[in-house]
């Protein structure tokens, strides 16, 4: 068997309500149009069997941060999420054997986030929520999140981590927009690693426990640079000029292991499947392709995750949990 934890899906209906409510282009729509896959369930349905894919959990696109006009209205962002999360609850009682579904939640403000949270675990029976990360949204670990965070727990909810940045935030100050695609390559792994630091340093994993967060592109910076990140972390708790302060106990790097991250490497990389393997720990890696964004709507990431998984030095035991065992248990499926 296998289930992709990490895959996007969006609808039309939804897509028109933000270029409606949206004063300059809405640069997702074009993009989301030429994905066949990202819209036509048919398509979404033929990828899947060519590779043999029983479930794909389903992040809904895009985040309604991206559209500011949306997001700063609270009215407006609930109407969005509520769009989005019905067409995905319509989905998934077409298709209940294929598609699992998890929640965008809007963030503006602690009544919205809480009602839409209430509402899609509750009464759409949704296995999870998502929450975005990155410079231009919300940070993560604002106090906002509190009672947020403490139903996921008690509920047993996972929470996805999706980076956000836009293209509009550039690479220097003097510039009004990034270049050469490095808003999404490389400040994406910054957005999410940025939110795990957060997180974890200023103690979300003690202050709930058991909360359960999954994170994109195969834990972004942290395994890669763990070491280079302990001797950051026990280098800063020396210079008082750095006011950043934790209770967490050493070595810091430990507590980064409560994450989930998925196998989302955008090509055949059999040693970052490792290095996540080594780092976050067998039960904490889920299989993940980011479909359907390739070129080739999906085909290309789903090939090559699955080939990575099957060359890393792995034990068939192991794929099985990377596979399906992990985010069975997860979900309780």
């Amino acid at each position: 068997m296998k289930i992709d934890c990490y895959t996007h899906f969006s609808f039309e209906r939804y897509l028109r309500y933000l270029e409606k409510n949206c004063n300059n282009a809405f640069p997702f729509a074009t993009l989301f149009r030429y994905l066949k896959t990202m819209l036509d369930v048919d398509s979404r349905l033929a990828l899947m069997e060519k590779y043999h894919v029983d479930k794909h959990v389903i992040v809904p696109f895009p985040w309604i941060e991206s559209v500011k006009e949306v997001y700063n209205d609270p009215n407006k962002a609930k109407e969005a999420t509520s769009i989005l999360n019905d067409e995905l609850a319509n989905l998934v009682n077409r298709y209940p054997d294929r598609f699992i579904p998890v929640a965008a939640i809007p963030t503006t403000n602690m009544d919205t986030m809480l009602s839409e949270y209430e509402r899609a675990i509750y009464k759409l029976k949704f296995k999870g929520i998502y929450l975005v990360v990155g410079p231009t949204v919300r940070p993560v670990d604002e106090p906002i999140y509190d009672n947020l965070f403490q139903k996921a727990v008690h509920d047993n909810i996972p929470i996805w981590l999706h980076p956000s940045r836009p293209v509009t935030y550039s690479d220097y100050i003097n510039e009004d927009m990034s270049k050469y695609g490095i808003w999404q390559s490389i400040g994406w792994l910054m957005d999410s690693s940025t939110a795990m630091i957060r997180l974890t340093l200023s103690g979300t994993f003690e202050k709930y426990k058991g909360i359960k967060f999954i994170i994109h592109h195969h834990g972004a910076l942290i395994g890669l640079f763990s070491k280079r990140l302990n001797a950051g972390f026990s280098l800063f708790k020396n210079i008082e000029a750095l006011k950043s302060k934790t209770n967490i106990t050493e070595p810091y790097i430990d507590h980064f292991k409560n994450f989930y991250v998925d196998t989302a490497t955008q090509g055949f990389e059999p040693l970052l499947i490792q290095n996540a393997y080594m780092f976050f720990g067998i039960n904490h890696v889920l299989f993940g392709t980011d479909v359907p964004f390739d070129e080739n709507g999906g085909y290309n990431f789903t090939d090559e995750t699955i080939g990575s998984i099957n060359a890393a030095l792995i034990s068939d035991a192991d794929r099985e949990r990377i596979f399906y065992k992990n985010i069975a248990q997860l979900l309780n499926l």
